[in-house]
This record gives C-alpha cells, sequence and structure tokens, in this order.
C-alpha cells in the first residue's frame, strides 16, 4: 500500500510551529518574585517579556491559556539554553547549513532552493542571520535533548511483563453498602442537635453578601443583532478558506519506486525510464491508467489506474504535494522526485468544501468581525457614562439600551458555575469601598470573550450567627450521613470477614463483568488497585474499601483470566511505549534539576496585561 509519510526533524517542527513546547508543573504562581526592571520573568539571566510571548504567538489565537503554553515553552527552552551555554556547546556552520537546506519547505524537487528560503524569510519579514540564530538556538536545544530522545533500550522482557499485567482480567461483582440505607438506626433527639449545634458554631455563620444590578455588554450579543448579506457572507467566506474547511483534490500517479541506497547510476536508469514513461502519457493522455496499471510500482494505488483519490494539502509527501496543488484538472506533471521514488502526476479534480455546509457557522464569524468596531465604540460610552452617571445604571440604560439584571445573593468566595459569583474581578469591585460603602457603579469589568459587566450593589448583608432552628435540618441531614457511614463501614467490614472465612452473608450483588487495568469505565483508582492488589490464589476473593462519599464497598472475584500473548507487533509498541515513558521521566527530572540551577523568577509585567508596550 502507498503512503505518503513525512517525518520532520525536531528542530524543524520547532521553527515552524508544529510542536508546543510544554514545560508541565509551574505555573506562574510558583515563580520566585523580584522587583527589577520591567520583565514577565526571568530565567537565570535571561529576560523574557510579553513581546517574547506575543512574538511566540505570532498568527495564532490569542488567549490566557496560549500565553500561559507560551510562557511555558520560553521558559524550558531557556533553561534548556542555559545550560547549554555553560557547556559550552556550539553548533558548527556545516551543522547549520545541513539543517536549514534539508527543510522541506525550502525544497523543490528534493533539493535546497534558494528562492523558497527568501520567500520564507520575506513573508516573516526575517534577515538571514536573524532565521540562522533561530535554528542554530534550536540545534543547541537538540543537542543538549539528545542524550534523552535517543539511545534509549527498554528490555522486552520488562515490556512483556507489563503486557501481562496491563491484558489480565477479572471477573468482579459488588455488594455497596450505603449510608441512606442505615438512616433508620441512627438515633437523634434534640439534645444531640442542640450540643452538635453549640460545638460547631463556627460553620454556621452567613458570610457577608450582597445583591448587585448589573449590564453586559458583549461583542457575541451585539453580533446577533446583525444583518449580513449573501454576497458579503460569499467574499468572507472565499478570503477565509483555511477556517471552514481544505480544498481537496485529486489525482492519479506512476511511480517507479527507488530502492534505498542505490547507486547513482541505477537511479539514473529509473529515471530514465520515467522520462520514457511521461513522454508516452503525455503524447496519449487517455492511455495514462492503462500504463498505470502496467508499469505503477504503487501496489495500493496501480490496480485502480494510478487513482489515489481526494486528499488535503499535506497529505502526501512535500515533493508530491508543491507539484500537485500548482496543477490544473487534466495537467500531467514533470517527473518529481520524493522519497520514495520517480512519480508521474496527473490532477484529475479540484474539490472544493461546501459553502452551504458551513453558511451558519461563515455568518457567525463574519457578524464577530463587524460587531468588533461597534463594540469598541460601546465600551467607550459605557466607560463613560457609568462613571459620569455613577449613581444609578439608568444613564447605560438609556444610551446603550442595555437591560440591567439582577444576581441573588454572592458572597465574597468564588462559587459555583455562575460567571459572577465565580469571577474574581466581579466579586472584588462588588466588595470594593467605591462600590460597596460609596454606592457608585463598578468600572467596566473584563470578563473575557469581549464581554464587559458595569455593576452597583442593591443591598447588603453582613456576616452574621445562624440561629439553631435556620441550621437544624441541615445539622440532622449532617449527623445522619456520618453515623450513617459509621454503620455502614462496620457493617461492610464484618461481612467482608464472613465473606472471607466462608460464612454465608445475606447480599444483593452486581452482575458480574470482566476488568482489566485497561478497561474499568468509571472506576475509581483506588478501588482498581484494590481489585487487583487482592490475593487471588483462591476464588472467590473478596475484598472492600470504604469511599468519600461513606459507601462501603465490597468486590468478589469469581474468576481470572491471563493475558493473552503479545503479538510481535503489540510487544515493540508496548516496548517503544516504555521507552517513551522512561524518556519523560528523565527529562521531567532534568527540568527540575535547571530549574534549581536556573531560578525561575517574576518581573513586575502580567501574563495577561492589556497593555504589551512596557
Amino acid at each position: 500500500m502507498f503512503k505518503f509519510v513525512e517525518n520532520n526533524k525536531i528542530v524543524i517542527q520547532v521553527i515552524l510551529g508544529l510542536v508546543a513546547l510544554t514545560f508541565v508543573g509551574f505555573g506562574v504562581s510558583s515563580y520566585s518574585s523580584v522587583a527589577e526592571d520591567p520583565y514577565l520573568v526571568k530565567v537565570g539571566s535571561t529576560k523574557i517579556a510579553l513581546r517574547d510571548i506575543d512574538r511566540e504567538l505570532d498568527g495564532q489565537p490569542i488567549n490566557a491559556d496560549a500565553r500561559q503554553r507560551a510562557l511555558e515553552g520560553l521558559i524550558q527552552r531557556n533553561l534548556i539554553l542555559n545550560e547549554a551555554a555553560s557547556t559550552r556547546l556550539l553548533v558548527g556552520d556545516a551543522q547549520l547549513q545541513q539543517a536549514i537546506a534539508s527543510i522541506p519547505a525550502f525544497q523543490d524537487n528534493g533539493k535546497f532552493s534558494l528562492d523558497k528560503y527568501k520567500d520564507f524569510l520575506a513573508k516573516r519579514q526575517m534577515t538571514g542571520p536573524q532565521f540562522e540564530e533561530r535554528i542554530s538556538r534550536d540545534l543547541l536545544m537538540q543537542n543538549q535533548m539528545s542524550a534523552f530522545t535517543s539511545g534509549q533500550i527498554t528490555s522486552q522482557a520488562l515490556a512483556g511483563r507489563i503486557g501481562q499485567i496491563l491484558g489480565e482480567t477479572r471477573t468482579v461483582s459488588a455488594m455497596v453498602l450505603t449510608p441512606p440505607a442505615f438512616a433508620s438506626q441512627v438515633k437523634l433527639d434534640d439534645a444531640t442537635i442542640a450540643a452538635y449545634y453549640k460545638a460547631n458554631t463556627a460553620k454556621f455563620k452567613a458570610p457577608e453578601a450582597v445583591k448587585l444590578s448589573y449590564v453586559v455588554l458583549s461583542q457575541a450579543q451585539l453580533a446577533q443583532s446583525l444583518n449580513v448579506t449573501d454576497e458579503e457572507l460569499h467574499k468572507f467566506y472565499q478570503q477565509h478558506l483555511d477556517q471552514f474547511g481544505q480544498e481537496q483534490r485529486r489525482a492519479s500517479h506512476i511511480l517507479l519506486t527507488v530502492p534505498q541506497g542505490a547507486a547513482p547510476q541505477d537511479v539514473a536508469k529509473i529515471k530514465a525510464e520515467a522520462d520514457a514513461i511521461l513522454k508516452q502519457v503525455r503524447a496519449n493522455p487517455a492511455s495514462f491508467a492503462q500504463v498505470a496499471r502496467a508499469r505503477s510500482q504503487d501496489p495500493g494505488s496501480a490496480e485502480k489506474g494510478g487513482d489515489l483519490g481526494f486528499f488535503p494539502r499535506g497529505a502526501m509527501v512535500k515533493a508530491f504535494d508543491n507539484v500537485v496543488f500548482q496543477m490544473k484538472p487534466g495537467q500531467i506533471s514533470e517527473v518529481v522526485r520524493s522519497e520514495y521514488g520517480f512519480h508521474i502526476i496527473r490532477l484529475d479534480a479540484i474539490q472544493q468544501p461546501d459553502f452551504n455546509a458551513v453558511k451558519e457557522q461563515v455568518a457567525q464569524q463574519l457578524k464577530l468581525q463587524k460587531a468588533a468596531a461597534v463594540f469598541r465604540s460601546q465600551s467607550d460610552t459605557l466607560t463613560e457614562v457609568a462613571y459620569q452617571q455613577g449613581d444609578s445604571l439608568k444613564g447605560v440604560q438609556d444610551a446603550l439600551k442595555l437591560v440591567p439584571q439582577q444576581s441573588g445573593w454572592i458572597t465574597r468566595d468564588p462559587s459555583g458555575q455562575d460567571p459572577l459569583q465565580s469571577n474574581p474581578k466581579v466579586l472584588a469591585a462588588a466588595f470594593s469601598n467605591d462600590v460597596l460603602v460609596k454606592k457608585h457603579n463598578s468600572e467596566p469589568i473584563d470578563m473575557g470573550n469581549n464581554t464587559l459587566v458595569v455593576l452597583r450593589v442593591t443591598d447588603h448583608q453582613p456576616a452574621h450567627q445562624l440561629k439553631l432552628d435556620e441550621v437544624r435540618d441541615a445539622i440532622k441531614m449532617q449527623l445522619i450521613a456520618t453515623e450513617g457511614a459509621k454503620l455502614a463501614t462496620a457493617k461492610g467490614q464484618a461481612d467482608l470477614a464472613d465473606l472471607k472465612a466462608g460464612k454465608p452473608v445475606t447480599a444483593q450483588w452486581t452482575p458480574t463483568h470482566d476488568l482489566s487495568r485497561q478497561q474499568a469505565p468509571q472506576l475509581p483508582v483506588a478501588d482498581l488497585r484494590a481489585i487487583f492488589g487482592a490475593d487471588v490464589s483462591k476464588l472467590p476473593a473478596y475484598v472492600g474499601l470504604k469511599h468519600d462519599t461513606g459507601e462501603y464497598v465490597i468486590y468478589r472475584i469469581s474468576a481470572l483470566k491471563p493475558a493473552p500473548a503479545l503479538t510481535p507487533d503489540q510487544l515493540t509498541q508496548l516496548t517503544g511505549l516504555v521507552g517513551t515513558m522512561n524518556t519523560n521521566a528523565q527529562v521531567a527530572g532534568y527540568l527540575k534539576a535547571l530549574r534549581t540551577k536556573y531560578p525561575v523568577l517574576a518581573g513586575k509585567q502580567k501574563l495577561n496585561s492589556q497593555s504589551q508596550d512596557e
């Protein structure tokens, strides 16, 4: 079967933005703080500023998560480069030239193209030395990490043992004892409830709370009120085809394979055969399919007359892809050299994305774009009116036709999924001196996604102690749950002991089902460990454990099925996976050590600051 697979080097993936470098486990809050000139963080002696984040995200969607990933990638990169500099690692001219020349984006029919290189630099407004510096830096990183990313040896015996553990299956059923089932056995009286209340008065205090009136200005809501014509939709669609679907092309080819390591004279001979075939099919284009069946050495397409079906840009190897996406239907290419051999390509058809299938999505995006200018203008108005008429929201309502909304009681602590109650900026504004005490409107609060909120307090409730009668039912439910859980655990442990001793127990078992370490849907990790940690030398075997919810669960293991023997392909795949896990563990340890050696210090700039001119 003929497959186009392209294996790019790590350095090339980094420079073309195809690999996201992730510094897992270290958020901004974990950086040490230092007060110096404005920058975001400093890694060793290297400063990372907001402009570096913006440069890293050039051409990509920008949001808080993207900025965090970019920052973590830059931190990781600079940790490695600092260590490379300390070991005096250098990149030679020959290595740098070879790396640049091997980048597929700069190649034409397998050879370095100076024109493509210049075009790449021009589109990114970079000079040759700037690009070479970036490549050199990434080669340094690759060299520094090569000890971890190459040469790893994993024992197939170890991989085989892991395969046996992962593939073992145990037939299991369960008995669940729940606290509510023991509620009738819990004896409570008023004295018990009162005693609990007295001992836990701190738990029954109502926190300070406010009710809010607020207006929302949202670009998305503005977009919904806009109308767009079909003509505008088609124009926007054509301008943004990459967002709404990829063009696909259907091609046929004739392949003459070139064995790996073939001598130059043999390659020349195969090329001459390809040239002869090209001359033949150009003289008689209708014979292309017949010639492909007779001469093509691609078993996957030869019997179909060379037909490869439809495919998007990037699905084929670079040399093939570059040619086929410049051709016109019916055109037959020159002889194209790829890693597989020599191709003669005929473009059969071009298939554009279906506009009607994405029309609603196109309209949504166009409306959002149109609404952006309206949102900016109304944002200025919102800011001005909310301040100038700060004693109510009526001015904002009249100026922008925004309808005030009312909240329920809101406390200082973020909670729930409500966008107001869970937003720290909203809570900070609601309980600020200016809004809570002076009764002013808040400044516009950025909620993200081009949404602003202006709020004011309409009611205020100080923190106070709740009376026993207000919390009596809650205390009763709490005591029943606590005591019920104790009774469930006691009963479960007694039943487990009887079952292990071979004594009969009245129980309702769930239907049996097979479990493995790989296939245990929705089963808690602790339960899975208990089941596969149980002694199964004698069946049925039993194991029990208490859940945080108060339930006590007993598992009955009635059968054991050893893992099937791994196929050679499975063993190879698992060996590679174990090797990758080992590599990841070593890299994580290495990065942790580097972070100790080169402290990451926080500067004055904020990652999601609106101003990036510092």
